[in-house]
């Protein structure tokens, strides 16, 4: 069963379209980053999953259910917004409660073993409380009642250092490990590579391209200046008499070495680098 189908999905906003017949499949249990630049309709795309938000046009199944306006299949996603907003008038163990009694697979257990992993008191007030806390708690509401699917948009925003490498290798290695799928755009995929099965490039309104995040992982090559680059290879500039190229499938690396290139030889590219140069081949950088 795929996690998630979008089937020519379009949404616009005071005429503009920032959706635009977009389609995209999800394998259960992947982990796969969302890569697009801001305003490119994230979060959009997020609140059209959670049936927050109706597409103009398309359809959209999550988890095997197609998403009617009924609001269903949030019992079986767990989401963390870009911007989490709790009452300002709770504390932290009262605004969990308040949850308790919308999801009905919350586990009370799990969320006492999140708040102690996160160092989270449930004491703290939510009134003046630190985007860290903030983002912590945003954390334990969407896994307290362990579900199937996970939508994170920027979920590490906020947090300092070392709880956002706490969050980053051990709460999402376990979602996947778990058979978990989960879809997030972060700023930071970069921070997420060893984790990512694949990356989704959303421009111009759709999934312009789906990668391996495996193969994303060793993705350069090194050709003489004068060399045409094969379709599918990128520049990433040059040092001397050597250019430094991204090439961004199997196939167009294959062609880099048939052709002979002098110096051509697998190398890593830092994921970083790779992401921008994704983004630079779907419409450029802004």
């Amino acid at each position: 069963m795929k996690a998630i189908i979008l089937d020519h999905v379009s949404r616009s906003f005071d005429g503009r379209r920032v959706l635009d017949g977009l389609s995209a499949r999800a394998e259960e249990g992947k982990v796969i980053g969302l890569l697009g630049r801001n305003g490119e309709g994230k979060t959009t795309l997020f609140k059209i999953l959670l049936d927050m938000l109706a597409p103009d046009s398309g359809g959209v199944e999550v988890l095997g259910r197609r998403v009617d306006g009924s609001g269903a299949v949030r019992q079986r996603v767990g989401y963390i917004p870009e911007r989490p907003a709790f009452h300002d008038f709770l504390s932290v163990g009262e605004a969990l409660s308040l949850r308790a009694k919308v999801f009905s697979g919350w586990d009370a257990a799990r969320v006492s073993a999140l708040c102690r992993r996160l160092d989270l008191d449930p004491a703290a007030r939510i009134a003046g409380a630190s985007k860290g806390t903030l983002g912590k708690l945003a954390w334990v509401c969407a896994a307290a009642f362990d579900p199937s699917l996970y939508l994170l948009d920027e979920p590490t925003s906020g947090l300092d250092a070392l709880v956002r490498d706490e969050v980053l290798s051990g709460l999402v290695a376990e979602l996947g490990g778990r058979g978990r799928t989960v879809l997030v755009a972060s700023h930071r995929l970069d921070e997420l590579s060893g984790l990512l099965d694949e990356v989704w490039v959303l421009a111009g309104g759709k999934i312009a391209g789906v990668y391996d995040a495996e193969k994303l992982r060793r993705v350069s090559g090194r050709a003489s200046p004068g060399f045409i680059v094969p379709e599918g290879a990128l520049s990433l500039g040059s040092e001397g008499p050597v250019g430094s190229w991204a090439v961004l499938d199997g196939a167009a690396y294959g062609r880099l070495r048939a052709a002979g290139v002098e110096g051509a030889e697998d190398e890593a590219l830092p994921m970083a680098q790779a992401l921008k140069a994704l983004l630079s081949l779907h419409g450029g950088l802004r």
